[in-house]
């Protein structure tokens, strides 16, 4: 064995013999982007100078390529959607060749998980700095399928047209990213982050795996019935498995960490709004400020970011327990009502059984006197929204 080696790491020092190393590529990140994709571009601004810029790029590249692998992930495995989760609510064409794995939920989370760690170390040094940056939309693409090769159904923009987020007409694809933005991506990380954290802490693999091999079983008696709809989804068989996943005790040390991820989305969410106020220009923004032009035509004025900003604090006084949510059997009176402290369920879980939470046996150790909150600020955003709120909450974030 020692001679094997002395002799390999001679050969190693001959002429011709150093193995070859690619030569880093040089063309603009846009270009890589556009032509090659998200870890093409995610390889190449790794080894790029470190600037708020590139720090604000890479750290977008990384987090879109979370939301890449969520997607992958799904294609290969699963045709339908799940509305809750990110990654898997917009429509994606079949797949012929699609292999039905039970542990694929938790999969594409996991490995989600790994660009948006990634994605939040890259975007610290975008906020702490001064940048800005014009980003072609219509470059981005997500290699759902995974062969390597573009198409329009994997674009961007045609995804986002699939949630029903379209730009204006004659929007040229081109928006400009500047310190403001890069608060509002960091949030976004934390949101999907702990939406990840929390799916994982229910351990949805068995219970899938049980419905999915109980519907085999009938399967092989004839054809499936679903209350007399034509449903390739399954939704019963969808509806049986979040039940059935909710049956037990969440992991805690995931639902703590979801905790402090929604608790960082509070903070820099609202880091991006006193930011965004100040800002005077008006060149082809994404979230606006109330002087400035959206590039997807939505507005943004004044009273509007301010009313998120109070259903942020709502929000906020719910994670940290100084409101409580109301619980419909027993709500206390008048001087001392009663409700759920999320804090403290995301703490210390207990079992999250459906029925025990509607009869109330698995509430009773999350219930106390304080304050309710009663999403009077939520109310009144909607009602300023006109409709759009579902919209704008989801793009505010």
């Amino acid at each position: 064995m020692l001679r094997t080696l002395i002799t390999a790491l001679l050969l190693l020092t001959l002429p011709g013999c150093t193995p070859a190393t690619s030569e880093p590529d040089t063309r603009p990140w846009a270009e890589i982007l556009s032509t090659d994709g998200l870890a093409a571009t995610d390889a190449s601004l790794s080894k790029a100078d470190a600037t708020a810029e590139t720090a604000f790029v890479l750290g977008s590249v990384r987090f879109l390529r979370a939301i890449e692998t969520i997607m992958q992930t799904r294609y290969a495995n699963y045709s339908g959607s799940l509305p809750l989760i990110p990654g898997m609510r917009n429509q994606l064409p079949p797949n012929p060749d699609a292999i039905f794995d039970p542990s694929f939920l938790e999969t594409a989370m996991i490995d989600a998980l790994a660009h948006l760690a990634l994605a939040e170390t890259a975007l610290g040094a975008a906020v702490d700095g001064e940048f800005s940056v014009d980003v072609n939309l219509k470059s981005i693409w997500f290699d759902v399928d995974a062969n390597g090769e573009r198409a329009e159904w994997e674009t961007l923009l045609a995804l986002m047209g699939d949630l029903g987020s379209e730009p204006v007409e004659g929007f040229d694809g081109v928006i400009r990213f500047d310190t403001a933005d890069a608060e509002w991506m960091l949030a976004y990380v934390h949101v999907v982050s702990g939406m990840a954290e929390l799916t994982l802490s229910l351990h949805p693999t068995p219970a899938i795996r049980t419905i999915t091999e109980g519907r085999s079983a009938l399967e092989t008696f004839g054809p499936i019935e679903e209350f007399g709809l034509v449903d390739n989804d399954s939704v019963l068989d969808m509806v049986a498995s979040v039940l059935l996943t909710l049956r037990g005790v969440p992991d805690a040390t995931r639902t703590r960490t979801a905790h402090r991820h929604f608790q960082a989305m509070i903070i820099h969410n609202r880091s991006f709004w006193s930011e965004v106020v100040l800002e005077t220009d008006n060149d082809r923004e994404w979230l606006p400020n109330g002087q400035q032009t959206s590039a997807f035509g939505l507005e943004v004025d004044a009273d509007t970011a301010s009313a998120w900003q109070d259903v942020l604090g709502e929000i906020n006084e719910i994670l940290n327990g100084e409101k409580l949510v109301p619980y419909w059997r027993t709500q206390g009176d008048e001087a001392n009502p009663v409700g759920v402290n999320i804090a403290k369920l995301m703490h210390d879980p207990g079992d999250m059984d459906i029925v025990l939470w509607i009869q109330g046996t698995a509430v009773a150790p999350y219930l106390e006197t304080g304050p309710i909150a009663d999403m009077e600020a939520w109310d009144r955003f909607v009602t300023m929204t006109r409709g759009d709120s579902l919209i704008l909450a989801a793009w505010f974030n």
